[in-house]
């Protein structure tokens, strides 16, 4: 995907995380089976298939014999984390680095804080030594 990752809708997101999650490809079916959204039906899964499809987000992987019929198997093309960093910079884009900072400290807890300080830290000493390097 040239661009970055397209922007996923929350039925969409539902239907990648049951993707990530898996260490194999799925069926539409065991997609349903798998999610925790009582909503997430085959049917409604159906429909969010081809936009992903489309987004360029997931891949038919193979086809399997499923009864007297065949069924397409997914996978994700991107990672949540590749997804979750086009989302982050999308959202840079829009609000600046001041915001999102000043959210991430005021959304912590006093019992993340600790570790999310640690991580905070971590990430910044890596990006000065990927400058220098």
């Amino acid at each position: 995907m040239g661009k970055g990752p397209a922007k996923l809708t929350d039925r969409e997101y539902k239907v990648m995380e049951v993707l990530w999650n898996s260490e194999k490809d799925l069926t539409i079916n065991e997609i349903s089976e798998l999610s925790d959204d009582r909503k997430l039906t085959v049917a409604c899964i159906a429909q969010v298939i081809p936009r992903l499809l489309k987004k360029e987000l997931i891949r038919v992987e193979k086809f399997i014999p499923v009864n007297t019929k065949y069924a397409r198997t997914f996978r994700p093309e991107i990672s949540r984390e590749d997804y979750s960093e086009g989302e982050l910079l999308r959202l840079l884009q829009k609000t600046g680095t001041k915001a999102i900072i000043s959210a991430l400290v005021n959304f912590t807890t006093i019992n993340t804080d600790k570790e999310f300080l640690q991580d905070l830290e971590a990430s910044i000493e890596e990006y000065i030594r990927k400058k220098k390097g």
